[in-house]
């Protein structure tokens, strides 16, 4: 058996961690928390999958939305747009036109 096997094994007898899975995404965690390139290589991934929006990805990485775009850019990626139904985008401007004329 490896040490870090044994090592493991020792903090879930300790009852330290209740499971493998809780100690493997604590480790995740402290991983993700003190190597920032990380976290922006998750994200970016994720984003890139679909897996999560433009500011969730942001968030994952650490840095403010025009930061993440960035990085993207850098990438040599584009940022997607996702599509809005004809409904949706009549309402938004059903409200814009109504805000715009209370205001005048």
């Amino acid at each position: 058996m490896h040490l870090l096997e044994k090592e493991i094994n020792v903090l879930l007898e300790k009852g330290i961690y209740k499971s493998k899975e809780e100690l493997i995404d604590d480790a995740c965690r402290a991983l993700l928390r003190n190597r920032p390139q990380l976290r922006m290589e998750v994200a970016i991934s994720l984003y890139g999958n679909e897996e999560v929006s433009l500011s969730k990805a942001s968030e994952i990485a650490g840095v403010c939305t025009e930061e993440f775009k960035e990085s993207l850019k850098d990438r040599g990626l584009s940022v997607k747009v996702p599509p809005i139904a004809k409904e949706e985008l009549d309402e938004q401007t059903a409200l814009i036109v109504k805000v715009s004329n209370d205001n005048f």
